[in-house]
């Protein structure tokens, strides 16, 4: 079963047996006080084994596979679909630079691997120098619990090779069904939960469960153990209850209640005949190939990525390269101030993706007028939904990019909420590679006084952040002194109350492969300082001159649910008597303006 219908199914029940007044419930569903979280006591992992089956059977095939050469627990045969998806698997275990890391490189002591996904790659996952039919390449993610870090395997099928392989240092590959499956049943047999709920959960209660977690304090977050979190909703408190799970330590880390607020009418359903027939189609004409489309000067190439969201690439203004990529990498949600609970989601296909938040039909095209009315440019968007937004819980996020007809285009990220708390902080990951010229690039900032250029990696708080009189922070030129002002948000945009972002800026490497394809997830969803991902590229610092730049900004989003002051919020209301979505979105995203050299 495809993922968006499972979750549709999921969360159908959940609303429906937490609405349902001859299901037992107790007043424990308030024992835990609001925005607060209570750790799991200790227990045995012995005890564990011994009480839950799913848990007793990945321990066997898992100490079993560390006296295989490779030590590598495997996708077994009901994860595998088909022929090409065994090979593929088979080709990358064998390959020495795949599993390059699987013994400790000091003892030889086998480590932890365990393989998450076998897929075909599609367009956004092969690298531009890599030759890979697509419908032969496969797409094989491997996890080491013990370095905390992922490996990817391009494999040609049909040739018997594996032809790309990258290791991605503290990166989290996306979850099998295997692992989720255990997340949820290590949190429905945890007292702590049981008590929380007042009830006995089932696995068909609990949503979110593949999504990746954080929680500050923990293991989840200081050790950088693997974590999830499988959440409870209760519709008539209003309220959520996040279980956390360490899945590198089989246990529960402890739990937490968060506020959904007030939603009216019942919960939206979908059909699953028009869910697979909307994916069916996305698939086919945005995730398995390229497209492009033109807007007067403009000539735009794109898709729709595994986990990248929509990703522009190649753009050209006047048949010059003004954009090789754009794309969002990474949407962190951070809940819970002081505790540091959320989620490190991810927008992305419909298919072959871990994201609860996926492509909605395809790119569109919207007009951009002035406020006289005037056309001034033409927005590229798509559209990503959890299957059953706005009811809580769900997501709804857009990846917009607006060129204008000077010359100047802007990137944004727009979040319409809803969410699972009423006092979110949603931080997009937003990887701009702009190339401002054939040679190297100079980004600098603004001090006041004169522009002051970067010599080194480094980041900024745009909390510190001087403008000049027309509004610029930044600033990217090439040699020639030709490039772009950068206008970062500062509330003069309609729905935007400023970005408060992070910039970051690194030096490119061709073969790095620090986002030049789909990228796994970067950084953890809950910090609220600078450490959002794109830093662990600026360490040790490197030179910034003579290099290619790439430019990383995070924008924190607060969202809102006061009457009168919405932002980043979504729910049903009555409208001349019937039911109606509305939505206050939130829009982040800096706009580049050309520099016009006298």
């Amino acid at each position: 079963m495809n993922k968006s219908i499972l979750i549709v199914a999921i969360l159908t029940f959940v609303f429906f047996f937490s609405c349902n007044p001859d299901k037992k419930n107790t007043n424990k569903q308030n024992s835990i006080p609001e925005k607060h979280m209570v750790l799991a006591k200790p227990v045995p992992v012995t005890e564990l084994i011994n009480k839950i089956p799913e848990l007793a059977y990945y321990h066997k095939k898992l100490t079993e596979s560390l006296k295989n050469n490779p030590p590598v627990l495997l996708l077994d045969k009901s994860e595998i679909r088909d022929k090409k998806q065994e090979i593929a698997q088979d080709l990358a275990i064998k390959n020495k630079d795949f599993i390059r890391d699987v013994y400790h490189p000091d003892t030889n002591e086998p480590l932890r691997n365990e393989i998450m996904i076998v897929r075909e790659a599609l367009p956004g996952d092969i690298p531009k120098n890599i030759n890979c039919n697509n419908k032969d390449c496969y797409y094989v993610s491997m996890y080491n619990y013990f370095f905390n870090s992922s490996t990817i395997a391009l494999v040609d099928v049909k040739n018997n090779k594996v032809v790309k392989v990258k290791h991605i240092v503290d990166g989290q590959a996306e979850l099998n069904k295997r692992l989720t499956d255990l997340a949820i049943s290590i949190a429905i047999n945890s007292p702590e939960v049981i008590e929380a709920l007042g009830i006995n959960p089932n696995e068909k209660e609990a949503t979110m469960s593949n999504v990746k977690t954080a929680m500050n304090g923990t293991k989840c977050e200081r050790s950088k153990h693997l974590c999830v979190a499988p959440t409870f909703l209760n519709h008539i408190n209003k309220r959520a209850l996040w279980a956390i799970v360490d899945l590198t330590d089989w246990k529960l880390v402890g739990v937490a209640w968060t506020e959904l607020g007030d939603f009216e009418g019942d919960i939206p359903k979908n059909k699953t005949t028009e869910t697979e027939l909307q994916n069916d189609y996305v698939m086919e004409n945005f995730c398995e190939k390229n497209n492009d489309t033109t807007f007067g000067d403009w000539k735009v190439n794109y898709r729709i990525t595994s986990s990248d969201g929509l990703e522009i690439f190649d753009v050209k203004y006047k048949d010059k390269t003004i954009i090789r990529s754009s794309k969002i990498v990474d949407w962190h949600v951070s809940y819970l101030y002081k505790e540091g609970v959320g989620y490190s989601d991810a927008t992305g296909c419909p298919m072959f993706s871990s994201s609860a938040v996926v492509a909605f039909n395809g790119p569109y095209v919207e007009k951009i007028y002035n406020n006289q009315g005037q056309k001034t440019g033409y927005a590229l968007v798509q559209d990503f939904r959890s299957p059953i937004w706005p009811a809580p819980c769900n997501y709804r996020y857009q990846s917009r990019f607006e060129f204008y007809d000077d010359g100047s285009f802007r990137i944004t990220g727009v979040n319409h909420g809803r969410g699972c708390n009423t006092q979110g902080v949603y931080k997009p990951v937003f990887r701009m590679d702009i190339l401002a010229s054939e040679g190297a690039e100079e980004f600098s900032t603004w001090n006041g006084k004169k522009w002051q250029k970067w010599t080194k990696e480094k980041w900024m708080d745009q909390k510190n952040a001087k403008y000049t009189k027309e509004g610029y922070w930044m600033k990217l030129t090439s040699p020639n002194g030709s490039g772009y002002y950068i206008e970062p948000g500062i509330g003069q945009w309609a729905h935007n109350r400023g970005d408060s972002a992070f910039v970051y800026v690194s030096a490119w490497h061709e073969n790095k492969d620090e986002g030049d394809t789909d990228m796994v997830t970067i950084g953890t969803c809950c910090n609220y300082d600078y450490k959002q991902g794109p830093e662990k590229f600026l360490e040790p610092p490197e030179t910034l001159q003579g290099n290619h730049l790439i430019i990383w900004y995070v924008p924190r989003m607060h969202n809102d649910n006061t009457p009168g002051k919405e932002y980043c919020w979504a729910t049903q209301v009555v409208e001349n008597g019937k039911m109606k979505i509305k939505t206050w979105p939130g829009i982040v995203g800096p706009k580049f303006i050309p520099i016009k050299n006298k």
